[in-house]
């Protein structure tokens, strides 16, 4: 009898080892979760999920601020900004918390939302693999609560070199908040 209780009580360990290693993992995995996101590779992570549904009604309301960069590639000749400009980029994010809009409401504090367009540096040293230097870029998205603490992060591949593809991958990002 004591070897049975000891064999559930070992499966039962492991099971809840297992389980919290693959939570861990799935937290900062690939996402797919929605269509744009199957598109390219994309990453997200929810940090304070009770802060969620308050930020997304904080863009149904336009009660949003945002700010950009960019990041230049260090070792190879950055071309990518020669086609895309930032200016434009803020108008693409713009237009697309806009579709999200139901009311017009305005608060003291707002949504900050922060992202920045990483151009690939395929002759980074550190790039080791041919498969890492494939895509064009990455557009990184951070949403922060009234507090000031990240609440969600997605990051997102775009692959033309001139940008063609960005504008899209910025409405996933919103997208892919929007949608949790």
């Amino acid at each position: 009898m004591k070897k049975y209780i000891w064999i559930v009580v070992s499966l039962l360990f492991v099971y809840v080892i297992g389980n919290s290693i693959y939570d861990y993992v799935n937290k900062s995995a690939k996402a797919t979760r929605i269509t744009c996101q199957k598109k390219v590779t994309s990453f997200e992570r929810t940090y304070i999920k009770k802060d969620i549904k308050i930020a997304q009604q904080d863009i149904e309301n336009t009660d949003v601020k945002f700010n950009s960069s960019i990041q230049k590639a260090k070792f190879a000749k950055s071309k990518l900004f020669e086609f895309v400009k930032l200016s434009k980029m803020d108008d693409v994010l713009k237009k697309s918390l806009d579709s999200y809009v139901l009311n017009t409401t305005q608060k003291e504090k707002k949504l900050e939302i922060s992202y920045y367009i990483y151009e690939n540096d395929v002759d980074d040293p550190g790039k080791k693999t041919e498969k890492s230097k494939l895509y064009a870029g990455y557009v990184v998205f951070r949403f922060y609560n009234q507090k000031q603490e990240l609440i969600y992060q997605v990051q997102i591949d775009f692959m033309d070199k001139k940008g063609a593809d960005l504008p899209q991958r910025i409405k996933c990002a919103v997208e892919s908040f929007m949608t949790l």
